[in-house]
Order: structure tokens, then C-alpha cells, then sequence
């Protein structure tokens, strides 16, 4: 089926739903409408795109074509039918996400359903499915203990390893962070933590030593030791400070005054402190040594 046919049949299964209105009125002569709907809460979707009651009392193919294409951030059923092949794949997995105004409400605030364009649909369907991964993955640790594995031996250290590139990208949490759960307030070292795995569906989900005593997640944890930076994230810390500190960049030498040592400023390290989430740019030496970027010295 090609994302056409699915939106078209969407609409279909729209006008089907709408079909099931039953209408009762009220001692004031108020019409309040009521569905035995299956695929979207048509009566709620009425409510929240502010439809008049002429609009509630009858719809045709065409009507339902136009809400389908508003619930995937178009303003016409033209505009997605002639959108490009990305933008219809980010709006056939919006589709299959939504059946009522939460879920939009959802979408919208959490990821931003309205101004995507041809160039920004690919990035905003990856961050999509992250998200709602996540959400999946948050629910784990609401099930019941048959439903789920507790991981050990190399599968544990699998999903711990890539934890820091997968589900960590600014690099905040690494397994040898101190880290404090917010649900039974207790302190462990992150490489500590349980991992757990749905049966039925192979999701995991990094959850705290305690589980399942407690059910708090690596969302839940604060972090209590400095954390230092690699990567993507190091590059873009280091990139930032010079927007400060403008007589260096990336590739200047630079001497430390703490420690004597020299190095090139995209050597030093980027560590985020625990006490108010900061980034502070130290010395290539830290944390031997504590310098920061207001002790290095250009070298000429």
C-alpha cells in the first residue's frame, strides 16, 4: 500500500467513524452528538479544531480528507497529497500515532507538528520515533515482573555499552557517573543500574539497582559527579566558549598555567558539573588539574 492509499482509507475509516453518531436532545433543545467510533474520537477532533455543529451534523469523503490532512500538520487535503516522499512518511507515522485531541496535543508540544518543510522532515521523523520509543520504553517498568526480563552477563553490558551513543547523546550520563534516584533516594554508580527487556516487544529500558523495588528509571536519576563530555557533544561545548572568548579557536595552543602543560584548545575537556548543569571547559589534564579556559595562555 503506498502513503497515498493509506490516507485515503484514514479518511475512509474517519467518515466510518462519523457515521456512528447518535444525537440526543436535550430539554433545552441542545443536540449533543455521541460515537461508537473505533479509529478516531471524531467528536473530540471536532471540539479541538473548533468545527462548528453544521460542521458535526454532515460530512462528505472530501471533509474528512481535509481533517486527516490538518491532523498531519497540512493545511489542505492538496498540500499533503502533493507532498514529497519524506513528508508522507513523517505524516503516515503521525497518522498511526493519533486517534484523539491528546494525542495531537502530545505530538504538538513534544516534538512540533506545525512549520515542517521538505528539508526538516527526515530529521523531525528520527526524533519522532526516539520519542515515542522513549514513551514505550518508560512504560516498562509498569509491568508486571512476568512480562519482562531482568538482563545479565553480556547482554546487561550490550545495552549499558551503547546506552551513552543511543539513548545519551549529549553525553551527560556515562557509566561511571555517581547518580542519586529521585524515587527511592538511594546513591549507586551508573554501571550499577538494571536493564530490563518487554518479552513481547524486546524493548529495554535502564532502570534503577533497586528494581523492582523501585520503579524509578534513568530519567529519574540526578547525576552527582562532573561529567565529562566526548564526541559530538565535547566539540560543540568547546565551539561554544570561543563565541566568548574570541582570541582562540579550535586549533590554537594553548599553556596552561595550573598544571604547565600545552595543547591544542580542541584537546581540552568539556565537563558538565553536577551542582547546576553547566558546562565548564577545563584543562586537557583535568581532572589532575583543575584549569579552566580563563588559565589558558595563547601560545604564539
Amino acid at each position: 500500500m503506498s502513503n497515498l492509499d493509506f490516507f485515503h482509507n484514514q479518511a475512509k475509516n474517519f467518515l466510518k467513524d462519523w457515521k456512528t453518531q447518535k444525537q440526543t436532545v436535550e430539554s433545552d433543545g441542545f443536540i449533543s452528538y455521541h460515537y461508537d467510533w473505533k479509529f478516531y474520537d471524531v467528536g473530540d477532533l471536532f471540539f479541538y479544531y473548533e468545527f462548528d455543529d453544521k460542521d458535526e451534523q454532515d460530512i462528505k469523503l472530501a471533509r474528512a480528507q481535509h481533517i486527516i490532512a490538518k491532523m498531519v500538520g497540512f493545511k489542505k487535503w492538496d498540500d499533503l497529497i502533493h507532498a514529497s516522499d519524506k513528508e508522507l512518511e513523517l505524516a503516515e507515522f503521525i497518522l498511526r500515532k493519533v486517534q484523539n485531541s491528546s494525542d495531537l496535543q502530545y505530538w504538538e508540544e513534544e516534538i512540533g507538528l506545525s512549520g515542517f518543510g521538505a528539508d526538516e522532515a527526515e530529521s523531525t521523523l528520527e526524533y519522532a520515533k526516539f520519542r515515542y520509543e522513549l514513551e514505550d520504553r518508560k512504560k516498562l517498568v509498569t509491568l508486571p515482573l512476568e512480562k519482562v526480563n531482568i538482563l545479565s552477563g553480556k547482554s546487561r553490558s550490550y545495552e549499558l555499552n551503547r546506552f551513552d551513543d543511543e539513548n545519551n547523546p549529549a553525553g551527560s550520563l556515562r557509566k561511571e557517573s555517581a547518580v542519586f534516584c529521585t524515587h527511592c533516594r538511594q546513591t549507586f554508580n551508573f554501571k550499577n543500574s538494571k536493564v530490563i527487556k518487554a518479552i513481547e516487544s524486546n524493548l529495554t529500558m535502564v532502570v534503577c539497582k533497586n528494581y523492582p523495588n523501585c520503579r524509578g528509571t534513568y530519567l529519574d536519576f540526578k547525576i552527582l559527579t562532573p561529567t565529562i563530555l566526548y564526541k559530538e557533544a565535547k566539540t560543540q561545548a568547546l565551539e561554544q566558549e570561543l563565541k566568548v572568548f574570541t582570541h582562540l579557536t579550535m586549533n590554537s595552543r594553548v599553556h596552561c598555567i595550573h598544571c604547565g602543560d600545552d595543547y591544542l584548545y580542541n584537546e581540552a575537556n568539556a565537563v558538565i558539573s553536577p551542582d547546576d548543569g553547566e558546562v565548564w571547559i577545563h584543562c586537557k589534564n583535568y581532572p589532575k588539574c583543575d584549569g579552566t579556559i580563563i588559565d589558558m595562555m595563547v601560545r604564539k
